[in-house]
């Protein structure tokens, strides 16, 4: 799939606890296999209904409907307005309840209302990016028929609840969806925020990923790529794909293996935070894989880390 200007990446990003030789695809194939008992039995649910007019209705009539299908539902509505981002109220109860997935109203709003659309679609994948594409987001159709959705919208299941079986769509939807304990866990674990921006620096040649801290200030970072990878520039800079910083505290290198591969690790102690990020710019394709994480001494080499593939993700623009 392309990867547009300065893309931001919506994937799961997987938490590596030891580094390097860290046998994912194992790891991967153990999640996988995971007994169903470990899907939550009576999934916890955020039903949110987001609205613009304060004419629109209530919904907390269906917390019990849901209760009846052994799903418990905690019911909000939020008005949306101009100053204040739907995302930026939705993320932190989301991730502080540890709800299972996220159910949202959709009503006539979707194609009268452009601002109520790209409200929603903003949400989405600022949620996308916080807990990985895999999290149940759902939309709940009162009133509109499916072809009414808007496609940006559609990019998650979409339930109308005119239709009798609407619960028993709703359980398994989320039987497929709801992550087993263990993979929840990764997700919520996953520390930063990655972007990537290609023809960085009006180069067409270079691609820069960018990733910053979604939590505390980090002091020693550090990148590791596969040896082979073209590394143009690196270092830190402020968040939203600006100039690399020409000064290096503490530069630190090595090498190592990771998946039966010989890696190149660099990083320094420049603070990345939710402002100021840290750079790897690439000369032509992205490697395979671009991990990220920190260093418990200046000079010393990554410990917990994330892995981005970029290979496997899906980009949206404009956020």
């Amino acid at each position: 799939m392309g990867i547009g200007d300065s893309n931001h990446i919506t994937l799961a990003l997987l938490v590596l606890k030891s580094f390097p030789d860290q046998n994912t695809d194992e790891q991967l194939k153990e999640m996988r296999n995971v007994a169903d008992s470990q899907i939550p039995s009576n999934p916890h649910l955020w039903l949110n209904y987001p609205y613009i007019n304060s004419a629109e209705r209530d919904f907390s009539y269906l917390v019990p409907q849901l209760k009846k299908a052994n799903i418990e539902a905690a019911y909000d509505s939020f008005q949306l307005m101009p100053d204040v981002r739907l995302w930026e109220r939705i993320i932190p109860r989301l991730v502080s309840i540890g709800f299972d997935a996220w159910l949202f109203i959709l009503t006539h709003q979707c194609f009268t209302r452009k601002a109520f659309t790209d409200e929603l679609t903003v949400a989405i994948d600022k949620i996308t990016l916080r807990l990985g594409p895999r999290f149940p987001m759902i939309g709940l159709m009162y009133g509109i028929a499916s072809q009414n959705v808007p496609a940006a919208l559609r990019v998650r299941p979409c339930i109308s609840l005119g239709d009798p079986e609407w619960r028993q769509q709703l359980t398994e939807v989320l039987r497929h969806r709801i992550l087993p304990g263990k993979e929840r866990s990764m997700l919520k674990e996953a520390r930063f925020s990655w972007r990537i921006h290609s023809r960085y620096g009006g180069d067409p040649s270079m691609t820069a990923i960018e990733v910053r801290s979604l939590t505390e200030r980090i002091k020693y970072w550090r990148f590791a790529v596969p040896k082979s990878t073209q590394t143009a520039r690196w270092g830190q800079g402020p968040a939203g794909g600006g100039d690399i910083s020409s000064v290096r505290f503490a530069e630190a290198r090595g090498s190592g293996t990771y998946e039966h591969r010989d890696i190149m690790w660099f990083g320094a102690a420049n603070t990345v935070s939710d402002t100021e990020s840290a750079y790897a710019v690439f000369l032509g394709p992205l490697p395979d894989f671009i991990c990220f994480g920190l260093a418990k001494s200046p000079f010393g080499p990554p410990d917990a880390m994330e892995v981005l593939r970029p290979n496997s993700i899906c980009t949206s623009t404009n956020l």
